[in-house]
C-alpha cells in the first residue's frame, strides 16, 4: 500500500522527540520502510509503537514525512512559552529566576499599546513607574491603573470627592512625571462603610500578549529589598483573559474612575 495515511491518525500522544526523531531518521535513510514495528523498535524507538505503526505503516517515506512534519508544523504554531520565575530577594548564585524590577522595566519599555496594572501601594514607587510614562508619552501607549485607596468606615456625603482625593494622594507620589497620565480606577466599595475589603492584586499585562502576577508591591522596598514571588506569562491567551477581567470590572460599574 502507497497511498496516504489516514488523516485522522492519532499521533497525539507520541512525543514530540520521538516524532523529531523518527522524521530525521526517514531523511537520512536510517529507517527501512516501509515503516513497522520491528524497524522502530530496532532503531530504539520503544514507546507509543501502536500509534507509530497505526498512523504510518504501509506508506512511502514521503508520505510518511509529509504527516510528521504536519504534526511538528502544528505542534510549533500552538507551542506555549513556558512560565517564568520572578524573584527579588536572596537566592543561591546559579539561581535563573529573573528579577522583579528588571522584568518590570523590560515590560514597561516594550509596550505598544496598552497597559493594564493592578497595585496595592506605590510608596516611593515612580522610578519603576518612569519607563511606562516614557512609554505613554513616545509612543502614546494608554495605561489604566487599579489601585487600592482606604476606606474611612463611615458614611460619606461626598463618595467621590473622598475617592478623587486618596486617588490624589497616592498618584502625587507614584507619578511625579504629569501628562500623559494614566486612567485610574478603584473598587466602588471602598467609599462605602461596609464590606471592609482591600485590593490587593498586583500584576501588569502589557498589548493582551504578557502578563506578571507577583507578590510585589509597586514600591522600591517591595522591588528591592524584600522576598517576592512570581509569574511571567508570554502569549495572548492568559494575557488577554486578565485583561479582559480588568476592564470588564469598568464596563459592570464595579470600579469608580478617578475624576
Amino acid at each position: 500500500m502507497t497511498g496516504q495515511p489516514a488523516e485522522h491518525a492519532d499521533l497525539s500522544e507520541v512525543a514530540t522527540s520521538t516524532l523529531e526523531r523518527l522524521r530525521d531518521a526517514i531523511v537520512n535513510d536510517r529507517l527501512n520502510m516501509p515503516i513497522t514495528r520491528a524497524g522502530l523498535l530496532d532503531h530504539g524507538i520503544r514507546n507509543q509503537l501502536e500509534a507509530l505503526v497505526a498512523a504510518l505503516s504501509g506508506h512511502t517515506a514521503l508520505a510518511c514525512l509529509s504527516v510528521l512534519e504536519v504534526v511538528l508544523a502544528e505542534r510549533r504554531a500552538n507551542a506555549r512559552p513556558a512560565p517564568e520565575l520572578v524573584w527579588t530577594g536572596p537566592e543561591r548564585a546559579n539561581a535563573t529566576a529573573r528579577d522583579t524590577a528588571v522584568v518590570l522595566r523590560a515590560l514597561f519599555e516594550r509596550a505598544r499599546r496598552q497597559v493594564i496594572l493592578a497595585g496595592y501601594d506605590f510608596t516611593k514607587g515612580s522610578s519603576l513607574l518612569e519607563p511606562l510614562w516614557l512609554a505613554m508619552r513616545d509612543r502614546g501607549v494608554d495605561a489604566r491603573f487599579f489601585i487600592h485607596i482606604e476606606q474611612t468606615g463611615e458614611r460619606l456625603s461626598d463618595p467621590e470627592a473622598y475617592g478623587d482625593e486618596a486617588v490624589r494622594a497616592i498618584m502625587d507620589q507614584a507619578w511625579p512625571f504629569g501628562d500623559p497620565r494614566p486612567r485610574v480606577y478603584y473598587d466602588a466599595r471602598a467609599v462605602a462603610p461596609r464590606p471592609r475589603f482591600n485590593m490587593h492584586a498586583k500584576c501588569v499585562v502589557v498589548d493582551g500578549e504578557s502578563a506578571l502576577i507577583t507578590s510585589a508591591n509597586f514600591t522600591r522596598r517591595a522591588q528591592e529589598q524584600n522576598t517576592e514571588c512570581g509569574v511571567l506569562l508570554e502569549g495572548p491567551t492568559f494575557a488577554h483573559h486578565l485583561a479582559r477581567q480588568w476592564l470588564g470590572l469598568i464596563d459592570a460599574g464595579l470600579v469608580m474612575e478617578s475624576r
